[in-house]
């Protein structure tokens, strides 16, 4: 049997993984509200090159975000 040099795509999709999971728990630990979760998975989708997938996610947020929006502009006091 040869010897295998390097990670195969199923050890390096696991390394992304905990990477990935290392982000959310720093990004957690930060401090940050509900709005400010869904306004960086919103960001990041844009960020996506599968443009399908950037769509699904961008129309489910828009509405999430819009409505978030008004809830905060309704306890705004504007003179």
């Amino acid at each position: 049997m040869p010897k295998k040099y390097g990670k195969n795509k199923e050890e390096e999709r696991l390394q992304q993984s905990i990477a990935s999971r290392e982000i959310v728990k720093t990004i957690l630990e930060y401090g940050i509200t509900q709005y400010q979760i869904q306004k960086i998975i919103y960001l990041l989708s844009l960020e996506l090159e599968n443009r399908e997938m950037m769509d699904s996610i961008y129309q489910i947020l828009k509405t999430v975000l819009d409505s978030s929006d008004e809830e905060n502009q309704q306890g705004l006091i504007t003179t």
